[in-house]
């Protein structure tokens, strides 16, 4: 639920929710379309209501944008991997070391996702090399992890013209990284600011243009596009916050665009990159579990349409009807009812998934050891809502 909410008013729908086992507050809805691109170095003000991005301007009047995120600290490569693995994991941009952490690849592939690294200029797939031309590795992290670059998913690592060639033919990952080369993601400067503003904005024209013309994006689609820059000025923005103006990678830009995103929305929460890669995992399908600082970081829920969900939706228990059951054997029933179709239910025990049903209703017979345990109902709409009803039981 939303941690913003600090009013009376918030706080006795927030107490009425827990009460009553309703989720009253936009979730983050499940996708099959989520992508981020990246842009480098350059500060909040910098971009956002610059002259030389029209295009990029345009997008954000469309999406919503965080106005309080901070990059952690400053460096590519640590950047790149906290948005992806949701800690800090090298200051050396120019290793050649694989990393077996977990990350969101390991998230994708136990969810079933397909996912690419798209990177422009790379000069064959698979490439490991550090650099060619334009093309730096430590601006595309997913080869870094020991999940693709130890399988025949590192020749998912291709250049963005093979992403070109997905738009066109309808075969789209489920997920990717998108990496433009350094001189064309605000990196690379050697005429000044202001024209490599412009040749960004061209890029994103040309290159994400399609994206956002594909089905995913059109009205009812599911597509998210995230829009990400890994620090803010190298020289002078190191804030970590709106009240600490030093310790941290400065204040960046970051906005999500899509059907779901809510248009012109402007969020005022401060984030750190843990977040993106949180919200990210919730709308590819992982529900607990999340890398390292991912875990306790707020998700960017906020930046969601309602998507239909009613304050009326419940998740009714039936069954354990009491706190205090017989072991080991437990009964446990539930159902769930919306403005929308109920398409699945589960059932948590201490974080561990024990049942799952493809309708509004759900029923399984635990088999739990003495002690208490957190057992959750979650059930999901055809909008991606996600309701939960928690209930601690202790087993004798």
């Amino acid at each position: 639920m939303n941690p913003q909410l600090t009013t009376l008013t918030g706080k006795l729908l927030l107490a009425l929710a827990l009460l009553t086992g309703v989720s009253a507050f936009a979730q983050v809805p499940r996708s099959r379309h989520v992508y981020i691109v990246a842009e480098e170095n350059r500060s909040y003000e910098r971009l956002v209501g610059s002259p030389y991005m029209p295009y990029l301007n345009s997008l954000l009047s469309k999406g919503a944008v965080a106005t309080q995120f901070y990059a952690n600290m400053h460096g590519s490569l640590e950047n790149y991997l906290i948005v992806t693995s949701g800690q800090f994991l090298t200051h050396n941009n120019s290793t050649l070391a694989v990393f077996d952490v977990d990350n969101i690849e390991r998230h994708l592939l136990s969810n079933g996702m397909t996912f690419k690294s798209y990177a422009q200029s790379l000069p064959s797939p698979g490439f490991t090399g550090l650099s060619s031309g334009a093309y730096l590795k430590r601006h595309a992290p997913l080869p870094y992890y020991t999940d693709m670059a130890n399988s025949s998913l590192i020749k998912h690592h291709v250049s963005t013209t093979e992403m070109a060639k997905d738009i066109a033919n309808g075969t789209l990952p489920n997920f990717a990284f998108i990496t433009p080369d350094a001189t064309h993601d605000i990196h690379d400067c050697p005429n000044g600011l202001n024209p490599c503003l412009q040749t960004a904005d061209n890029w994103l024209k040309a290159n994400i243009g399609p994206l956002l013309a594909s089905p995913p994006f059109q009205p009812g689609g599911d597509g998210v596009l995230i829009i990400w820059a890994d620090e803010a000025d190298l020289s002078n923005d190191n804030r970590c916050s709106a009240t600490v103006s030093t310790g941290c990678g400065g204040r960046i830009l970051v906005a999500m665009i899509g059907p779901q995103i809510k248009p012109g929305y402007k969020s005022t929460t401060t984030y750190h990159h843990q977040s993106v890669l949180k919200t990210m995992l919730q709308a590819l399908g992982t529900t607990s579990n999340f890398p390292s600082a991912a875990n306790t970081a707020p998700d960017m829920r906020e930046f969601f349409k309602n998507n239909g969900a009613s304050t009326a939706s419940v998740i009714k228990i039936a069954a354990p009807t009491t706190s205090t059951v017989t072991g080991p054997s437990v009964h446990a029933a539930a159902s769930a009812s919306t403005v929308n179709p109920i398409t699945a239910m589960h059932i948590y025990v201490d974080n561990v998934k024990k049942a799952q049903s493809a309708s509004g209703q759900i029923a399984a017979t635990l088999s739990l050891s003495k002690g208490t345990h957190n057992v959750v109902y979650q059930a999901w709409d055809s909008k991606g809502n996600i309701y939960k009803s928690p209930k601690t039981i202790t087993v004798q």
